[in-house]
């Protein structure tokens, strides 16, 4: 006889209990899945998908908005240069424009192991207070004598796109669930 699972709240009930006498696990997991597709749609799954929206939203944004950073810190910090004034130089636009793809990478791998084994809820808060940090660092870095501009843009790119890597297996999976 299998043994009744820990779980379930107000918001989501353990329909896996209901069918622990049951010894077929395909069978007790098929009339668990049927159970929840029967249960009323309701303000649980509008939160779920609004969030995983503002997920996505805020992930292309975050993505997409590098091009007018670039231009901007050409203006700024390159305004004096001999060659181009006012742009910033096609190297270093690349890599700011390709730190967050690689640090997506790591984090799709990374966050999506981890949520296996901690938890999908626990590490999409992760995610989402990563995102929001990098970001707003990202908005307050400036040049130092001891620090490249260049280098503080990609170093906090990077670890946003960690985050928003995280985001995309995260935010899929709880809006399907």
């Amino acid at each position: 006889m299998a043994t009744k699972t820990s779980g379930g709240n107000a918001a989501f009930h353990n329909f896996h209990n209901d069918y622990a006498h049951i010894a077929d696990p395909n069978e007790r997991r098929r009339l668990a899945l049927a159970e929840i597709d029967k249960a009323p749609f309701g303000w649980y799954h509008i939160r779920a998908i609004v969030v995983a929206g503002i997920g996505f939203f805020t992930d292309a944004y975050d993505i997409f908005a590098v091009g007018l950073v670039t231009t901007m810190l050409g203006v700024v910090y390159w305004h004096d240069a001999t060659k181009n004034p006012g742009t910033i130089p096609s190297t270093s636009d690349t890599a700011i424009k390709v730190a967050t793809s690689g640090g997506t990478v790591i984090g799709q791998v990374g966050f999506g192991a981890l949520a296996d084994i901690v938890g999908r809820k626990r590490m999409y808060g992760l995610e989402l207070i990563l995102i929001i940090f990098t970001t707003l660092a990202q908005s307050l870095s400036s040049a130092s004598p001891s620090m490249n501009i260049v280098g503080l843009i990609i170093f906090w790119r990077v670890l946003m796109g960690i985050g928003i890597g995280g985001d995309y297996p995260l935010s899929s999976i709880i809006t399907s669930e």
